[in-house]
């Protein structure tokens, strides 16, 4: 998207947001709102794929931020933030790693086991249900149970889900460890809002809370690799290094909500009416 269609976005959305997200209505049923959430957060993994005469994988973010917290899968069970890093394979997940760590026939979710990732065979088989995630780089349609989900959970101002209203009220209740597996922690007490002044646009500053994040990703995903400085002004954050996947735009370019929905960042804006 160039940076004009994004300033466009920007003066459609300026208009001041409710103190909370809309609640799912007749609207839900749009189209658009599943095709939007069919894009955002869904991934493509083919480092060894179609080498191997398999359709690549397809990775829905939100489909598994139901079940577990970002830092369970991306400080535990070692997925990197950056595409093409992790080198998730067949015999990674065959040893227990990556997708294997769940998707190992045995885990159980809400009472039922989760399916065995592929290992021991190197090619496309029905039977085994392969198709789940080998499903190719195009877009698949959403699981009907997800996709029914999807049409329940609180939406922001342009539609995306809000994922932190939605553990508000008890519409989804994500592990923060997996037994056996990963490390169980008592939760972070951090709840301090940072404030980052904007230049350069009408649209007012920037209110950070460490409380919604960290409940998320914990400390270790964005300290000290994205946000290698904490000392209050000694960074320079830019919607430049942002877009380019720089700082915030590490996690929400392509699975947190976007930055293009600028009132989920910025306050009130300061555009003349």
């Amino acid at each position: 998207m160039t940076f004009a269609r994004l300033l466009g976005l920007a003066v459609l959305l300026s208009a001041p947001a409710p103190d909370d997200v809309k609640d799912p209505g007749p609207a839900a049923e749009s189209p658009v709102f599943v095709a939007t959430m069919e894009v955002h957060g869904r991934v493509v993994l083919n480092n060894y794929s179609t080498q191997a005469g398999v359709p690549a994988v397809q990775f829905d973010h939100g489909r598994h931020r139901v079940m577990f917290r970002c830092r369970v899968c991306h400080a535990e069970l070692a997925f990197a933030l950056k595409a093409g890093e992790t080198r998730v394979s067949a015999d990674t997940n065959g040893s227990g790693l990556h997708c294997g760590a769940c998707h190992d026939g045995k885990t159980t979710y809400a009472g039922r086991p989760i399916f065995k990732a592929c290992t021991g065979w190197r090619k496309l088989d029905p039977a085994r249900g392969c198709s789940r995630c080998h499903s190719g780089s195009s877009r698949a349609p959403l699981d009907a149970r997800y996709e029914a989900l999807l049409r329940t959970l609180p939406r922001d101002v342009a539609d995306y889900v809000d994922w932190s209203a939605a553990e508000r009220r008890d519409l989804i209740k994500p592990g923060d460890f997996l037994e056996g597996v990963t490390n169980q922690r008592p939760a972070m007490k951090l709840d301090r809002d940072l404030t980052i002044d904007v230049k350069g646009t009408w649209l007012g500053r920037v209110t950070f809370s460490h409380k919604k994040h960290t409940a998320w990703t914990g400390c270790e995903l964005c300290h000290p690799e994205i946000f290698p400085v904490t000392k209050r002004g000694s960074a320079t954050y830019t919607m430049a290094a942002i877009f380019n996947g720089e700082f915030c735009g590490a996690c929400h370019n392509a699975v947190a909500f976007p930055v293009s929905v600028c009132e989920r960042c910025h306050g009130k804006s300061t555009m003349r009416r």
